[in-house]
């Protein structure tokens, strides 16, 4: 397998026992290797997690805090956004499906609302909060988590 006068020759292939040894060696070493260092590995562990896993603990009870509050507002959001258009098309629709039950369920309601009134003595709409029963559109934004993940960016690093 010569070469020509620009090419040098290949280098011999290697011997496939010689190569098998050497892995096998070389494997026994890393074993040996991981065996002798376990116990300082494991201490290591142990040290970061005693003094990490709290903090991770929070972290992750924080994140999953905020992750709630953002899916309950944003659909309290929607609703405030849509609530009326919702109802409306709600209602829209029951007409347009069948103009009868539509009436039937308007005078049912409004029958309910007098036996509410002549049974109680007053109209079923105070016996509600008025921002239940005439719910307003434009309501403040109300914070019920106070101060969960406030400090999410810049936790209290203690080991």
């Amino acid at each position: 397998m010569g070469g020509g006068p620009s090419i040098p020759a290949p280098p011999p292939p290697p011997d496939p026992n010689a190569v098998a040894q050497a892995n096998a060696e070389a494997y026994k070493k890393n074993v040996e290797t991981y065996i002798q260092k376990a116990p300082e590995m494991a201490a290591l562990e142990n040290k970061l997690r005693i003094q990490y896993m709290p903090q991770q603990r929070s972290l992750e009870r924080q994140l999953s805090a905020l992750d709630q509050q953002a899916a309950a507002l944003s659909s309290l959001q929607l609703e405030r956004q849509y609530g009326p258009q919702r109802t409306l098309e709600g209602l829209r629709r029951s007409y347009e499906y069948s103009p009868q039950a539509y009436a039937l369920n308007r005078g049912l309601g409004q029958q309910m609302t007098q036996q509410f009134a002549r049974l109680y003595g007053t109209s079923p709409y105070g016996a509600v909060e008025p921002n239940v029963a005439f719910a307003p559109r434009a309501m403040p934004p109300q914070d019920i988590y106070g101060t969960i993940g406030t400090s999410i960016s810049n936790p209290p690093l203690q080991g």
